[in-house]
């Protein structure tokens, strides 16, 4: 199992799950440029959803503590769903932002794989000498 990617269990705050990226023996520049990029931007999206995660944590528990002190024990799933559309609406540029963030990254992402598998039909073009 030397040979593959691993990954772990969902970290408790981001909800993603982290990946070790297999080094290769003879890893090609195109095949480490890949797993730096994709190393970067797991790192980014991870930074992003912890970020993101804690802000939503501390304002719902700031939220529920609103409610309590107007001596409402428990919240209903109705004022809970207000709280999450408010969240949601007060957030919507951060999210905007991030989805075209992630879009520009996963395109160079691809952009390094189609590079490296190219690469790597060039090296068997060579060995197969067509």
């Amino acid at each position: 199992m030397n040979n593959v990617d691993s990954v772990g269990p969902p970290d408790p705050v981001s909800n993603l799950r982290p990946i070790k990226y297999h080094i290769p023996k003879h890893e090609s520049l195109a095949e480490r440029q890949l797993r730096l990029k994709r190393i970067e931007v797991a790192k980014w999206n991870h930074e992003f959803w912890t970020n993101h995660n804690l802000r939503f944590i501390k304002e719902r528990e700031a939220y529920k503590k609103c409610l309590s002190d107007k001596g409402i024990s428990t919240a209903t799933a109705d004022q809970m769903s207000e709280f999450y559309k408010d969240f949601l609406d007060r957030n919507w540029k951060t999210h905007m932002n991030y989805n075209f963030e992630w879009y520009k990254k996963n395109i160079s992402i691809v952009r390094l794989m189609m590079n490296k598998n190219i690469f790597k039909a060039i090296q068997w073009i060579k060995i197969f000498k067509f």
